[in-house]
């Protein structure tokens, strides 16, 4: 007899594991819902229902963490953290439809979070092309401006463009990312015209040159410029202010019906970094994310063609940045494909000392890993070799057959 400890990243890979090892399809479905403890904070909770929860959740095989004052029955609302397996959270929500206090509503909500949370598996289609994020895409940065923090200056030529472009699609990239105006901080906005003069011409010539089997994401905050993309061949639009800083860009998007990037920001480009604050950084960049998309969707926007990226650096302390990588599983409840752009980042130098951001490539790397691991699907990147090597070899491993060996 042998006797071990084995470890197992998700349901899905529990299941594969009790399958292989004799269990019925249904017998593995139930006990791979018992497997995995979800802590659910809920905050603003009516202190009579945080005590009713705690009850409940014991009932069904769970638990709840409340604070003093809801036990000692003080009027108010507070912070709960709820404990529960999917299966004894399954039937905890049955409890509270039934019970006072808005239980009612947060059994709906609960039930809202599980199923967008549980999700897996995305993808993005237009023009008759489709990318498939159960695997994470890789999103290839080409910048055509003379300032960008990085590589500014590298590739104003539409040749060396088109170039550059080729290699990043031979080295895996399954998105072109074109960008026309620096939004490193502290930068100046670029004119519309010098934006469009910059962007068109290089989509144009990579259709021409490079076809049409692969996606263009155009990386602006102007409707112009991204309707003129659209109309040169671009797929996507990639808007960091998350259709804020032009009224017009959500009705855009919804005309055209493509995918689009929304991105969490705090102030603009110029202003971002001077002393931004926040008191919980994940839960007000979810709000955020939250009154977006409903905007959007009154707009006209499909929910379904929407990528979130919480955007790194931009009007983010170093320790936000950390904060968000830590807890980037916690953007699952929106149920959408999180996008993460961490590459070479001056958060990554504020750690490893190094001033020059072409050699930040085993940071940036390092923080591909951990996003990836939390449920990132795209990862924004200058080093599309490197970063495709990463993939490569963490599916690998994520994705061995669970159980080789046992009998």
């Amino acid at each position: 007899m042998f006797v071990t400890i084995r470890e197992f990243k998700d349901k899905e890979e529990l299941k594969r594991y009790l399958l292989l090892i004799g269990n019925t399809e249904a017998g593995a479905e139930i006990l791979s819902s018992k497997a995995f403890t979800l802590n659910i904070e809920i905050s603003g909770i009516d202190t009579r229902a945080a005590n009713i929860l705690k009850q409940d959740a014991i009932a069904a095989g769970g638990d709840c963490g409340v604070p003093r004052k809801a036990s000692l029955f003080e009027k108010g609302t507070c912070t709960v953290l709820l404990m529960a397996t999917e299966r004894s959270l399954s039937r905890l929500i049955d409890k509270l439809r039934l019970q006072p206090f808005g239980l009612k509503q947060l059994a709906e909500k609960l039930e809202e979070v599980l199923r967008n949370y549980a999700k897996g598996e995305f993808s993005i289609s237009y023009r008759g092309k489709e990318l498939n994020l159960k695997k994470p895409a890789i999103m290839g940065i080409l910048n055509v401006t003379p300032d960008s923090f990085s590589d500014g200056g590298e590739f104003l030529s539409i040749d060396r463009a088109v170039k550059h472009c080729e290699e990043m699609l031979e080295n895996g990239a399954d998105i072109i990312d074109i960008g026309g105006e620096s939004t490193r901080p502290g930068s100046e906005p670029v004119p519309l015209k010098e934006e469009i003069r910059r962007t068109i011409p290089v989509i144009e010539e990579i259709r021409r040159k490079l076809g049409d089997k692969f996606f263009i994401s155009i990386d602006t905050y102007k409707s112009e410029v991204a309707e003129k993309a659209l109309d040169a061949g671009a797929d996507i639009v990639n808007d960091i202010s998350g259709f804020h800083f032009d009224p017009k860009m959500a009705e855009l998007v919804a005309k055209w019906g493509c995918p689009a990037v929304i991105m969490h920001i705090k102030g603009t480009p110029k202003d971002m970094q001077k002393n931004p604050y926040y008191e919980d950084v994940v839960r007000e960049i979810i709000q955020y994310f939250e009154k977006t998309i409903e905007d959007a969707k009154e707009k006209g926007v499909k929910e379904e063609q929407l990528i979130i990226d919480p955007g790194i650096g931009f009007g983010k302390r170093l320790k936000d940045n950390l904060s968000i990588l830590k807890r980037l599983s916690e953007f699952k409840i929106l149920g959408l494909p999180i996008l993460i752009g961490t590459s070479r980042k001056s958060f990554i130098g504020a750690i490893t000392g190094e001033s020059d951001p072409k050699k930040r490539l085993e940071g940036t790397l390092a923080s591909i890993y951990a996003s990836i691991i939390r449920g990132a699907k795209i990862v924004r990147v200058h080093d599309v070799k490197e970063t495709k090597s990463l993939l490569d070899i963490l599916l690998a491993i994520e994705e061995k057959v669970y159980g080789e060996g046992t009998k």
